[in-house]
């Protein structure tokens, strides 16, 4: 449980020091947006989500955001159909 809180605050303290302050508000709540959708859909299909995914995902999903794409412009343009998940029940996952 501490891990797990542990990397959820250096996700936090990542994307806090990224970003310009006044936009800083807006952008973390779309990543947790992001984030928090992504563990609940890979938790379900009982599959690991690896934080360096989970970054590289809703970081691209904050850019498209912010450049006038729609919530589903964004996933289509962030997500990489090509990228296995994977299934290794034995790691925790986020």
């Amino acid at each position: 449980m501490a891990r797990i809180l542990g990397l959820k605050l250096v996700v936090i303290a990542a994307v806090a020091t990224t970003v310009p302050a006044e936009a800083g508000l807006k952008d973390n709540i779309i990543f947790s947006s992001c984030a928090s959708a992504m563990r609940k859909e890979y938790q379900q299909a009982d599959k690991q989500l690896l934080l360096s995914q989970l970054n590289a995902t809703c970081s691209c999903v904050v850019k498209q955001i912010n450049s006038q794409k729609t919530i589903e412009q964004a996933k289509a343009s962030c997500i990489n159909a090509d990228q296995p998940i994977s299934s290794n029940r034995k790691r925790q996952s986020l």
